[in-house]
């Protein structure tokens, strides 16, 4: 069984910085992998330890996104793939999809399951998983709680959502988004962390995957961010106790 595990390397919530583009400024910024990526590593690394799977780590940003990259071997992934290229600043969920559709058929056309996390913290759009397995015309399955089975064609899991709970099969290959914060990573061992120093890590830039360049970036995304702003709104607020105090307040605003 091949697993390729799509991590990305967002910003630290509490110390975001913006280009003139409005984009994410990821160069001048400490980093951390995407939580829910951590869990989709770690569901792939939960297969990998009941059935012998290979699992390779790939994600796109600048040089310094090998330091998830160390991360995810250090964990347990026996590969790791940078996408880096200058060309690629700026992708949007649509190009972005394009760009890991593409590396996959250059380079990953015989990987059985796709593991996402279903939103990233810098975005929180949860379409570049869905996006790129509509491109590989492979089946998808969302907000992804649980797996309970894999056998050699399909694979038993639970997909959760605040209004339900639903049991699917889905037939591999496919694209699995794991629901945020759902599992607690394991913590890397000491051979992982050795490992993870002396791996040679995989680079592939744009021509390295044969994608076009005006499919890429910010030329190839048709979406944008227009403006970027922090709410100063203040709202005042108060506590009611009293039944029929509240029963006044809620006629107020219906």
């Amino acid at each position: 069984m091949k697993i390729i595990v799509f991590i990305k390397q967002v910003p630290d919530t509490t110390d975001v910085k913006w280009t003139e583009n409005n984009n994410i400024d990821r160069a001048n910024m400490e980093s951390i992998m995407n939580p829910a990526d951590r869990g989709a590593l770690e569901a792939a690394l939960k297969l990998k330890d009941l059935y012998n799977a290979e699992i390779t780590a790939i994600t796109m940003g600048p040089e310094k996104s090998k330091e998830i990259l160390k991360e995810a071997i250090a964990m347990g992934a026996d590969e790791a793939v940078l996408l880096c290229d200058s060309k690629f600043a700026g992708s949007d969920t649509c190009a972005t999809s394009k760009i890991l559709e593409t590396c996959i058929k250059e380079k990953f056309n015989n990987t059985d399951i796709f593991f996402f996390g279903q939103s990233a913290i810098d975005g929180e759009t949860g379409q570049t998983g869905h996006s790129t397995a509509k491109r590989l015309n492979i089946p998808s399955v969302g907000n992804v709680s649980e797996i309970i089975e894999v056998n050699d064609q399909e694979i038993t899991l639970i997909s959760e959502t605040e209004e339900e709970r639903r049991t699917y099969k889905i037939k591999m290959p496919c694209a699995i988004c794991i629901n945020n914060y759902i599992t607690k990573p394991r913590i890397p061992k000491i051979n992982g962390y050795i490992k993870s120093q002396k791996y040679n890590y995989i680079t592939y830039n744009l021509y390295d995957i044969n994608i076009q360049e005006d499919k890429t970036g910010v030329k190839g995304s048709p979406t944008y961010v227009c403006k970027i702003y922090r709410n100063t709104d203040k709202r005042e607020g108060k506590i009611v106790y009293n039944t029929e105090e509240i029963y006044q307040e809620i006629k107020k605003v219906i």
